[in-house]
């Protein structure tokens, strides 16, 4: 062979090797797990901002990147301390009384107004800009979550009342609210956001509308999840829900406590519809997230950890504590819906699962054909 001919080879070997990196399979070995994103977030050590009767921290795509959809925020309010008046106007509010009492004001484009004690294991939806409020009423500290429907969700983004009055030229505020220079000035001067002073909350039956005539919301927003059944309870396992169909007003979230016993497993499944945000309550637990192509990921989670599972993503949870563990498991869709993959299998004809994981039928007749939620360890 001339040089000519060496040349147009060995450049023809390199084009070959390019080619084969650049269009090999991704099942071929060339993903690894260090390729996915991190599907869980360590939440718990996140430190607290602290305000006079209350603190916050807040988790999302800014320092959760794979939460593209769904922000969370930690919230506790002391008896007496007040979230301040405000509307979201990037995102619905959906929330989950962890501990203690809360009492929350929301008012309707239309001056419809809720106004309701909400205690541990209860829930709220407020609905994108309406305006509300949360309130510790004691007599211990209220613990609570926030899950909103946007990944990007930031409380700096809140619209808060005494941000815009403070920020609104005095002669504006005064000629909107009917007040004097004199009084305008008494006004805070930046946003108050936690604010603890008198008068406290009294008697939920004392507590009304300033003005008088003003409706109540027709559909309640507030709902108390520890009424709900326990479903596919087995082994002591079960999981508490609350889509629209029970919760209506929530008409696109939808949050569950998943209870898992010692070494059991909420059993392979994905849900075709919407992401998951996934908070630790007690416990702990590892979650694997399949996302095709060969790639997998496990992560280990504890007690005031994140996760994200993306919509789709094949997915399972499996307790490592010694004790159960709780999580509250929150979707961006009213509509729950999930596909276990036991079901799956069971749907099929014996043909195409045996030929499918190259199985005798002998052992395809041994895989489930029950569908179950969770699989005892």
């Amino acid at each position: 062979m001339n040089r000519l001919g060496v040349r147009l080879a060995s450049l023809a070997a390199v084009v070959a090797l390019v080619v084969g990196l650049l269009f090999r399979p991704a099942w071929a070995g060339g993903l690894t797990r260090s390729s996915l994103p991190a599907f869980s977030y360590p939440f718990s050590g996140l430190p607290l901002v602290r305000y006079d009767g209350g603190t916050t921290k807040q988790v999302g795509s800014y320092n959760f990147p794979v939460s593209t959809n769904i922000a969370g925020v930690y919230m506790t309010l002391e008896p007496g301390a007040i979230r301040e008046l405000h509307w979201h106007a990037m995102a619905a509010e959906w929330a989950y009384v962890i501990e203690g009492r809360t009492r929350i004001t929301l008012t309707s484009p239309e001056g419809e107004v809720q106004i309701a004690d909400v205690d541990q294991g209860g829930l709220w939806y407020f609905p994108r800009g309406w305006g509300h409020s949360i309130e510790g009423i004691g007599p211990g500290t209220a613990k609570f979550l926030l899950v909103f429907n946007n990944g990007a969700f930031k409380e700096g983004s809140t619209f808060s009342i005494t941000d815009w009055l403070a920020h609104t030229p005095a002669t504006w505020v005064a000629q909107n609210l009917g007040l004097t220079a004199k009084q305008v000035d008494q006004l805070p001067k930046e946003q108050v956001y936690i604010s603890r002073r008198p008068p406290a909350p009294g008697p939920l039956s004392d507590t009304k509308p300033r003005a008088a005539g003003v409706k109540p919301l027709n559909e309640s927003h507030v709902f108390d999840l520890t009424t709900q059944p326990k479903q596919e309870m087995r082994g002591g396992s079960f999981f508490q829900l609350a889509s629209a169909k029970q919760f209506p007003a929530s008409f696109n979230m939808t949050g569950a406590i998943l209870h898992l016993e010692p070494g059991a497993m909420r059993a392979m499944h994905w849900h075709p519809n919407a992401d998951e945000w996934q908070y630790v309550l007690n416990g702990s637990y590892d979650l694997s997230v399949f996302a095709s192509e060969g790639q997998a990921r496990v992560s280990s989670l504890k007690q005031g950890d994140v996760a994200y599972v993306p919509r789709g993503y094949g997915h399972a949870l499996r307790n490592t504590s010694k004790g159960p563990t709780d999580v509250l498991v929150v979707f961006n869709d009213g509509d729950y819906q999930s596909i276990n993959l036991n079901d799956w299998l069971a749907t099929n004809p014996t043909s195409v699962v045996a030929n499918n994981l190259q199985i005798p039928q002998s052992l395809s007749d041994q895989l489930p054909e029950a569908n179950t939620d969770f699989i005892p360890q």
